[in-house]
């Protein structure tokens, strides 16, 4: 299958022309068009510090909090909402938010090296909420470690996004919280990294994206990843 980019004026019919492509819009816009309880699992990585006029400061996150009740609607009876978010700013996933929380996840990354208040963060944070009672697909472990270089995948080279999310972890957390065939969606792609993982565990998946660029990035990542020994590979490493 050949991955799009699709304009929202070009994705008119939903689930048929969504699944499988990046749709390079506003997310407050483009979830409009998606069907009520049709996802099975969204995972993401919300933006900071923007709002619908553009970059306003660090803390702004109300992007985010107005499409939660959107992903709500759109999510099935029981499903599991996923989200990395700044450990700065954990405090603030909590408000006003419908879902119910489950679970912390941590990417643990030994080799990094990110400046933080306290000095130097060498994990992330990934925040697993629930709507209804969703069941997990596989028991799983709550502490990853991974030490990809920054903005480098070892299979794919460098990535040119200023946060790309190493895909093996989100891999691991899809295998625990969607089943193969569920859809995976993603309303802030940005890198690709959901997408991909999502293709190489065998699930349906879109995403939209407002920029351009990283539409480009996120397909080109999807069409070009060899999907044949180094994804089993990819798979195998996973599923230990």
């Amino acid at each position: 299958m050949t991955h799009r980019i699709l304009q929202l004026s070009d994705a008119v019919r939903f689930p048929d022309d969504f699944l499988g492509n990046v749709v390079c819009a506003d997310a407050l816009d483009a979830i409009t068009q998606v069907a009520d309880e049709s996802v099975g699992t969204v995972i993401t990585d919300p933006p900071y510090g923007l709002n619908k006029k553009g970059i306003k400061n660090d803390a702004d996150l109300s992007v985010f909090y107005s499409i939660l009740p959107e992903l709500h609607r759109v999510m099935k009876k029981d499903s599991w909402f996923i989200s990395f978010f700044s450990t700065k700013h954990m405090p603030k996933i909590f408000v006003n938010n419908p879902f119910e929380y489950f679970w912390q996840m941590v990417l643990y990354s030994p080799e990094a090296f990110v400046m933080s208040p306290i000095g130097i963060t060498k994990f992330m944070s990934v925040f697993v909420f629930k709507k209804g009672n969703p069941k997990l697909n596989k028991r799983t472990c709550d502490i990853i470690k991974d030490t990809p270089g920054r903005q480098v995948e070892p299979d794919e080279g460098f990535i040119n996004h200023p946060t790309p999310k190493p895909k093996r972890f989100v891999m691991h957390l899809l295998e625990a919280f969607s089943s193969q065939n569920d859809v995976v969606f993603d309303p802030f792609v940005g890198s690709g990294s959901s997408l991909l993982a999502a293709k190489l565990l065998n699930r349906q998946f879109f995403g939209f994206e407002i920029e351009s660029k990283f539409c480009k990035l996120a397909c080109s990542r999807l069409n070009n990843f060899p999907l044949t020994q180094n994804s089993n590979q990819v798979v195998s490493m996973v599923s230990r």
